[in-house]
């Protein structure tokens, strides 16, 4: 099969450029997109069509000279992702998939907005309010605890700094981070609570996770939501244990995973097909967001939220994340 009828099955828009930037190739739904012709396209600079032009300058280079898959380059109303072209082992170019932006929900809904600002900004005021409680029964300083308490504060300040830009997932800073250092921390915060309900926490890392390209304080968020809601779910449970496991995919490769598992009351189907929805929850006084949350932040560094439940058996929620990223925004790196 050519490439070029493999390119053309694809049921989105694909450009290949050369190392310059300029188009060798596009598919069909491609000139669709930008209502020009192949012949007209052919040898022009694919950034002249698109409004972030020297950023997308940016994208090209950066995946053709540093091998860099770049996923979720937001360009107005569209989503790019860069990635290098190989033939026989030697890079020709950069294959540019184009996808359309899906509309946030909390960009023109205030009401969700709202919910949404209050919601996230509860879990660190009260993971705040437990590592006080902590440090107020401890008799010498604990700088660890000192520090979450600092981490925490200044997570707040950075919501509130811009409100509209806090629930834009698409929006990321992405750094080489330790994913274990962000699952104890959030464990630290709320290690008060933790102790006054029971609840033991069992670890199973892997010891050989490289750090991988994220966002601390949005994936620190997403982790806080999904540890929330796995305490909560013991509140009427005799055994009160959290696992939390991480190690390398199998499936898909290149990825690591992040497991956090609960012996509470679980979900039965029903429950657990709207698990994901805004507004769902199985919680009487649940607004129903942070699982929502925790996979739009998840989804936006090109993983993938799984969640197995079973009634009266507890419930599983796997995040996959990839070793290998590159800020989609090309600002910070």
């Amino acid at each position: 099969m050519k490439v070029e009828d493999l390119l053309f099955s694809l049921p989105l828009p694909v450009a290949i450029t050369d190392g310059e930037g300029r188009i060798t190739y596009t598919n069909q739904k491609f000139e669709f997109l930008l209502n020009r012709s192949f012949k007209y396209l052919k040898g022009k600079k694919l950034s002249e069509f698109f409004k972030n032009r020297e950023k997308i300058e940016e994208q090209l280079k950066k995946s053709y000279t540093d091998l860099l898959e770049i996923f979720g380059f937001r360009d107005n109303n569209y989503y790019l992702s860069f990635s290098p072209l190989y033939v026989a082992s030697k890079v020709e170019g950069v294959i540019v998939i184009v996808q359309p932006a899906e509309d946030n929900p909390f960009d023109e809904d205030i009401l969700l907005l709202l919910k949404g600002l209050s919601h996230e900004i509860r879990n660190p005021l009260s993971g705040i309010k437990c590592a006080a409680k902590l440090f107020s029964q401890l008799k010498e300083y604990d700088e660890e605890l000192v520090t979450v308490l600092l981490e925490e504060t200044e997570r707040i300040e950075r919501l509130l700094d811009n409100v509209t830009k806090s629930f834009d997932f698409s929006l990321l800073n992405f750094e080489k981070t330790n994913i274990h250092r962000i699952l104890q921390s959030v464990v630290k915060l709320f290690e008060s609570e933790i102790r006054e309900k029971g609840i033991s926490i069992v670890y199973d890392f892997d010891p050989s996770l490289p750090e991988i390209p994220l966002d601390s304080d949005r994936m620190t968020q997403a982790i806080m939501n999904i540890l929330r809601n796995a305490m909560e779910a013991l509140s009427d449970s005799r055994e009160k244990v959290i696992k939390i496991e991480t190690g390398y995919a199998i499936q898909p490769s290149g990825f690591i995973f992040v497991r956090i598992k609960d012996s509470g009351a679980g979900m039965d189907e029903e429950e657990l097909k709207k698990f994901l929805l805004p507004f769902f929850s199985t919680k009487e006084k649940g607004m129903g967001l942070g699982t929502f949350i925790a996979a739009e932040i998840v989804k936006r560094h090109g993983g993938e939220l799984k969640v197995k439940s079973r009634k009266g058996y507890g419930t599983e929620v796997t995040v996959l994340l990839p070793m290998k990223r590159s800020d989609g925004k090309g600002s910070d790196s």
